[in-house]
């Protein structure tokens, strides 16, 4: 991010990191409709990375599929830490399994809302937001 807290008053410049091409489109609408810009759509692990890395200076945030085809998205988590890029986990996977593959807190749950993606978008990235997993 910009090196600030997002206070909701500016469009973010979003990556959206998901396998299920209808669940993409349908994230993508619902953030521009929020006003914000997704700068790419990732459904691997090595696009994903290869999208970090072109829009790293100007990229806000993230939200991250935690499977990505059958494929553990640790080494995008470890790249977003690493550029110190916050991130919304959004998951349909219970607890138990996101716990499993290393992530603490609770994600934006599948099937979502525009309202709980709006809701996800100002907890994580506005005052105070970090990223969503150890």
């Amino acid at each position: 991010m910009a090196n600030s807290a997002w206070d909701g008053s500016r469009q973010l410049r979003l990556l959206v990191v998901e396998d299920e091409a209808m669940i993409a489109m349908m994230l993508t609408d619902m953030l521009e409709d929020l006003g914000h810009e997704v700068v790419g759509v990732a459904a691997t692990v090595a696009r994903a990375l290869h999208l970090l890395d072109e829009h790293r200076l100007s990229l806000d945030g993230v939200l991250l599929d935690a499977n990505l085809g059958g494929e553990p998205v640790a080494q995008v988590v470890t790249a977003l830490r690493d550029a110190d890029i916050p991130f919304v986990l959004a998951s349909g996977y219970e607890e138990h399994e996101l716990r499993r593959l290393g992530f603490d807190e609770a994600p934006l749950r599948k099937p979502y809302r525009k309202s709980e993606v709006s809701r996800a978008i100002m907890a994580q990235f506005g005052q105070g937001g970090g990223c969503s997993a150890s």
